[in-house]
């Protein structure tokens, strides 16, 4: 019983400390996403200036009903997005982003409208 006993411990020992050099790349690579995927989070390793789009996204109808359109501009929202400095230099202040008419709400529901994506406003912060 000793006998085996110390058998299958030194057997484990002599397994455990092998290495495998697919599995040590594996771990390299591992490390290596995980530092970029926390490098992301953080907001990225860079230095330099950041480029800030404020837009703001809504929704409007073809329609002369007072309400609707009083519901299209509360409902309307505004966010930040950061892009790459070779799109921030190609818009400016008002460019329209996204003018999409609603084809499945006219089919579905008879609705005349459309998404607006506008360019609100122009930010470069500095980190």
């Amino acid at each position: 019983m000793k006998k085996t006993l110390l058998i299958l411990l030194t057997t484990s020992m002599a397994l455990t400390s092998c290495s495998n050099p697919e599995v040590e790349q594996l771990k390299k690579e591992n490390a290596a996403l995980a530092a970029q995927v926390q490098a992301l989070k953080t907001g990225g390793t860079a230095k330099g200036p950041k480029y800030i789009l404020k837009i703001k996204l809504k929704q409007s109808h073809f329609s002369l009903s007072i309400k609707k359109h009083i519901k299209d501009a509360v409902n309307a929202i505004e966010f930040e997005l950061p892009v790459d400095k070779e799109f921030f230099d190609s818009v400016s202040e008002g460019t329209e982003l996204v003018d999409n008419f609603r084809f499945g709400s006219m089919v579905l529901y008879g609705s005349f409208g459309d998404w607006e994506m506008t360019v609100k406003d122009k930010e470069i912060r500095q980190q």
